[in-house]
C-alpha cells in the first residue's frame, strides 16, 4: 500500500481535530447558501487534460433508443447525441463491495493495523443491511482506536492521482451509513468528515507536515443522540486552496442534511479543481444540493493529487464507531451515466451510477446498476457530458 509517512499524517491528524472544531463547530457568523442555489459546472468549460480525463461539450445530450435488458450486470447500449468524448470509458474507481482485496481498486485503505477493525470488504453485520438488495459486501471500518490517522482517528478508502494538469475535474458518487450504535462525547467536540482531496500521497497532506488539504463533513451532525441531532454540512481547508467568503459570499456552513447515523444516504461530489477564481465544489445527498461553494479549489504545488471517500471523526477510540460505505463510484470526468427515479433530475432523490464501458459522442455502452430499483419499476436514464450537462428529461426505462 502506498502512504506517505506514517509520524507525519499522525501529527497532521491531531491538528485537524482542533482546526476543524473551531472552524466548523463554533458560529463564524458567514452566510450559508439557500437550497436551491449552485455553482453548477458551465457548459463549454475548459477541457480536462489529466488521465482518464474527456473533452467538454456545450451540447446538450439527447437520447433516442436503448438495446439491452435492465437487468443487473448485463451490457446495455444508449444511443443519441450530445454525448461527448469520453476517452477512458470506466470510471477511475467503481467498488460495489464485491472484491476480496481492498487494495485492487485503491492506494489506501485506513484504519490497517487491526484486521478486526481495519476498513476492508465485510458481508452485513451488526444490524446494518446494504443499501441494495443486489450486492452482498460493503466498504466498513471503525473509529475504534487512538493510534493515528491509520489507527482509528480515519474510516477511509483513497485513490491516488498522478499527473495532473489544471483545470480538471472529479465526480464521485457513493452510500455512506454510520452506526446506530455509535457513541458520543458530551464536550461538542463531535465531528466527521466525509470526503477528502489532498496532495498525494494521503487523504490529508503527504506527510511533511504541510497543510495542504481541504475536506467536506458535518459540522454538528449528533452531538447527543444518533437520530434528532442536525446535520449541517461544511466544508473547510487547512492550507489556502479555498476562499472563505467564497465568490459568492458563502462561509464554511452550509446546508442542513439527513442525519446519517443508523440510515443509508447517497452523497456526490462534483468539482472543478484550478487555482483560478472559477472553480467549484458541488454536494449533494440524495440528490439535493448541501454545498455549492465557487472559487479556487487547488492551490497546491505540484501534480500529483489524492481523493478519499469518508474520512476522521470524534470521538475516535471507540469500537461501537463503525462506518460504511457502498457503491463507490470515482472518476476525473464528469461524463457520467446516471439511472434516477423521476423524470427530472432535479425531482431524483435515487441516482444509481451506471458504468461505461465505451463512449462516444452518439452512443455508450454500459453495465447496468440497478441499486435501488427492483422489478416492475420506473426509472429514467441520463447521460451527463463531460461538461456535467444532462438530456432535459429523463428516458423511462422499465426494470423487467
Amino acid at each position: 500500500m502506498k502512504m506517505a509517512n506514517n509520524a507525519g499524517i499522525r501529527s497532521q491528524a491531531l491538528r485537524l481535530l482542533a482546526h476543524f472544531v473551531v472552524t466548523l463547530i463554533l458560529p463564524l457568523g458567514l452566510a450559508a447558501c439557500s437550497a436551491g442555489s449552485s455553482s453548477s459546472p458551465a457548459t463549454g468549460s475548459t477541457p480536462v487534460t489529466s488521465s482518464g480525463s474527456s473533452t467538454n461539450t456545450s451540447s446538450t445530450p439527447a437520447i433516442t433508443e436503448l438495446n439491452g435488458t435492465w437487468t443487473q450486470n448485463v451490457t446495455v447500449t444508449v444511443t443519441g447525441s450530445g454525448f461527448g468524448t469520453k476517452p477512458t470509458a470506466a470510471p477511475l474507481v467503481w467498488d460495489n463491495g464485491s472484491g476480496t482485496n481492498i487494495f485492487d481498486k485503491w492506494s489506501g485503505a485506513w484504519p490497517d493495523q487491526d484486521p478486526t477493525y481495519n476498513a476492508t470488504y465485510r458481508a452485513p453485520f451488526n444490524g446494518v443491511p446494504l443499501p441494495d438488495p443486489h450486492d452482498t459486501q460493503y466498504i466498513a471500518g471503525s473509529h475504534y482506536g487512538t493510534n493515528g490517522a491509520d489507527g482509528g482517528y480515519n474510516v477511509i478508502v483513497f485513490k491516488d492521482i498522478y499527473n495532473v494538469t489544471f483545470p480538471y475535474y472529479i465526480y464521485a458518487s457513493w452510500y455512506q451509513n454510520y452506526a446506530p450504535n455509535w457513541i458520543f462525547t458530551t464536550n461538542r467536540t463531535d465531528n466527521n468528515k466525509n470526503f477528502a482531496y489532498s496532495v498525494c500521497c494521503g487523504p490529508y497532506g503527504d506527510g511533511s507536515g504541510v497543510a495542504a488539504n481541504w475536506y467536506t463533513g458535518y459540522a454538528e451532525p449528533a452531538l447527543d443522540n444518533a437520530t434528532t441531532a442536525p446535520a449541517q454540512w461544511g466544508i473547510n481547508d487547512d492550507g489556502t486552496s479555498l476562499q472563505f467568503p467564497d465568490d459568492n459570499g458563502n462561509g464554511h456552513y452550509w446546508n442542513f442534511g439527513t442525519n446519517p447515523f443508523g440510515r443509508w444516504l447517497k452523497i456526490e461530489v462534483a468539482m472543478k479543481l484550478t487555482p483560478n477564481s472559477d472553480g467549484y465544489v458541488n454536494v449533494w445527498e440524495n440528490g439535493k444540493l448541501m454545498i455549492g461553494y465557487a472559487g479556487p479549489t487547488d492551490k497546491y504545488s505540484g501534480n500529483n493529487r489524492t481523493v478519499g471517500i469518508g474520512g476522521y471523526a470524534v470521538p475516535f477510540g471507540e469500537p461501537n464507531n463503525w462506518r460504511y460505505f457502498e457503491d463507490i463510484y470515482l472518476d476525473t470526468s464528469l461524463a457520467r451515466v446516471m439511472l434516477g427515479n423521476a423524470p427530472s433530475l432535479a425531482e431524483s432523490t435515487i441516482r444509481e451510477m451506471q458504468i461505461p464501458t465505451a463512449w462516444s459522442d452518439g452512443s455508450v455502452t454500459f453495465t447496468v446498476n440497478l441499486g435501488q430499483f427492483t422489478s416492475g419499476e420506473t426509472a429514467y436514464l441520463y447521460v451527463f457530458n463531460a461538461s456535467g450537462v444532462a438530456n432535459t428529461v429523463g428516458y423511462p426505462v422499465t426494470i423487467p
